[in-house]
């Protein structure tokens, strides 16, 4: 994996991990949000999510056409959550999209109600985080300014906006040939979001994860369910390939995929404790300390938000299952 980007966006990072195969890294402070692949096939290019503001995918196709030169595009939608599928419309002319059928569905319905919520309030909770910024620490100012780069990109952004649903939609698997690479889409149910496909380059030793895996950040567990997590997670470190790129943070290793195991194990026990201790309810487990090993992460937030989600769900008596 190239350590320098060969090309730099104030959105994102373009590094090379191999022969043909690229990862958009998100920056701080920029609207990508999320990260990208980019994978050049033979004959024609995948992009794998498409960031979250239309800003950012025309840096990304740009920064494509730049390094591959002019090539027919497949765009691929991992799942449904806005920052991954927003700039879809700056390749939807010429492009097709895919998706597993059920995120189709999802961008369908759940995602129209996202849209209708940030069309309503982007510009106040930028505002809020602004504010928040002003007597933040340290620490807390590293996340919020990946939401103020979020809340800005979309302030500019929703007026333009237009949501493109997939066009191309399958089940479980579905490969796309080139003459240079095979791409293996696996879709996952029920595990980050009601469901999740990866992309995986097994000659390249290649997976991109989307948000099965969180590098350097706590995961978002309460659109999902943690046990089907943690089963997609282990298949996936059964491929043993050389790069894990997740959704969110830096490109990764196998080793971080295991500690994202070991994150959400961490977070179902935590959460089995207070329930037994009696603390059922999202308002209950008060304020919870971060374990040293994850105190560094970005997303701090999510930590607490994901205990609270286990805890209601074993107070209901689901097991989290």
């Amino acid at each position: 994996m190239s350590e320098t980007p060969i090309r730099e966006s104030r959105h994102f990072d373009l590094h090379t991990l191999t022969d043909g195969v690229f990862a958009a890294i998100a920056r701080d402070g920029g609207s990508a949000i999320c990260n990208a692949g980019v994978i050049d096939l033979g004959g024609q290019t995948v992009v794998f999510d498409t960031l979250l503001t239309p800003q950012a995918a025309a840096d990304l196709r740009q920064t494509i056409s730049d390094v591959l030169g002019p090539a027919s595009c497949i765009v691929v939608n991992s799942h449904y959550h806005n920052d991954h599928i927003w700039g879809n419309q700056v390749f939807a002319p010429d492009a097709q999209i895919v998706s597993s059928r059920r995120t189709r569905e999802l961008v369908a319905t759940a995602g129209a109600e996202e849209l209708e919520w940030y069309t309503a309030n982007a510009a106040q909770r930028l505002e809020s985080v602004r504010a928040e910024y002003r007597t933040a620490d340290e620490q807390q100012r590293k996340d919020l300014s990946l939401w103020i780069g979020y809340y800005e990109g979309l302030v500019e952004a929703l007026p333009h906006l237009v949501v493109c649903m997939p066009t191309i939609t399958f089940v479980d698997r579905l490969e796309i040939h080139g003459s240079r690479h095979t791409a293996e889409l696996i879709a996952f149910e029920g595990a980050h979001t009601g469901n999740d496909a990866v992309l995986h380059l097994p000659e390249a030793g290649v997976v991109f994860m989307s948000d099965l895996l969180f590098v350097g950040c706590h995961t978002w567990l309460a659109d999902g369910d943690p046990l089907r997590l943690l089963s997609a997670l282990r298949d996936l470190r059964a491929l043993r390939a050389t790069w894990y790129v997740p959704g969110h943070g830096p490109v990764g290793t196998v080793d971080d995929v295991d500690l994202l195991i070991e994150y959400v194990e961490h977070c179902l026990a935590t959460a089995r404790e207070l329930v037994e201790r009696g603390h059922a309810t999202a308002g209950e487990p008060g304020e919870l300390a971060v374990p040293e090993k994850f105190a560094q992460w970005q997303l701090r937030d999510f930590y607490e938000a994901n205990i609270r989600f286990l805890c209601e769900r074993f107070g209901s008596g689901s097991g989290g299952t």
